[in-house]
């Protein structure tokens, strides 16, 4: 794989760490998990949707740039990507309320 490729890889994991802080920080404020544990889901989610989006389908969501020598739609993949950690956060969210409840309630 050519450095280019590394590079790329790099920004958007970095990207997709980002993303999932900032996904599970917003749903931290309606009562979802604040803990170090809800952050690697929604960064795994964001990361996962940019390897789908451009790995594997070739997908082009918005203007595409020139990033390392690749053509990469950057607005359209941060959007999708932020969409599925919102998302996957989302569900941890739920998940931790349910649980929460069922341990109180008798």
């Amino acid at each position: 794989m050519p450095p280019q490729a590394y590079a790329l890889v790099t920004l958007f994991s970095i990207c997709s760490i980002v993303l999932g802080i900032v996904a599970v920080r917003l749903l931290a404020r309606g009562g979802g998990p604040r803990g170090r544990a809800a952050y690697p889901l929604p960064v795994v989610g964001a990361f996962l949707a940019f390897y789908l989006i451009g790995h594997r389908l070739g997908l082009a969501v918005g203007p595409e740039v020139s990033l390392f020598g690749f053509q990469v739609a950057l607005l359209g993949d941060l959007l999708i990507g932020f969409v599925a950690a919102l998302g996957v956060a989302a569900v941890q969210a739920a998940f931790v309320r349910a649980r929460g409840r069922r341990a109180v309630s008798p």
